[in-house]
């Protein structure tokens, strides 16, 4: 069962938590009571999936309390950590946005209180007031526009070249 199969808990969304956040931070209260009211709690064991490489995605977790495991699997299908993510780190927001499929898989290290969002409500959001919806998905954009900006240091510190990634008909590169 992954994260998103979970039975919700009988547990309030931590309205002030929330508003800490990357992802929902930084919304105007209006906002930030929709999203409250549209989100659920789940509690997932330590060792438990939250969702697999390559499964469709159907919602994005916060992390409440607990830690989650980022792990990708390479060309040779070695299975490598990428990330240890704590309290009010979000995952799974990417595929909201490019509609893809998960691009690495989630584990719960220990207890884990999860919130949930599900592609349905932010749908519902973009159909009923798309105020709200534009500061979500603005947010997630910033979120993942920093995960970038890490990513891309890290390649640079490893100097390791990825020319030709980002653009569909890459210019050739001059200094190869």
């Amino acid at each position: 069962m992954t994260g998103a199969d979970t039975p919700p808990v009988d547990r309030a969304v931590d309205r002030a938590f929330l508003a800490e956040t990357p992802i929902f931070g930084s919304l105007p209260e209006p906002v930030l009571s929709r999203l409250v009211d549209a989100i659920h709690v789940v509690r997932l064991d330590a060792g438990a999936e939250v969702f697999a490489e390559g499964e469709l995605a159907r919602c994005m977790f916060l992390v409440a309390e607990g830690e989650l495991e980022i792990c990708k699997r390479g060309r040779n299908g070695a299975e490598f950590c990428l990330a240890v993510l704590g309290r009010g780190a979000s995952v799974g927001e990417m595929a909201l946005i490019d509609i893809q499929p998960r691009s690495a898989t989630v584990r719960a290290l220990n207890p884990t209180l999860l919130y949930v969002l599900n592609q349905s409500e932010i749908a519902k959001l973009y159909a009923t007031d798309l105020e709200v919806y534009a500061l979500l998905v603005s947010n997630i954009a910033r979120e993942i526009s920093r995960r970038l900006r890490v990513a891309d240091q890290v390649l640079v510190d490893m100097g390791v070249a990825v020319q030709g990634l980002w653009a569909d008909d890459p210019a050739p590169n001059p200094r190869r």
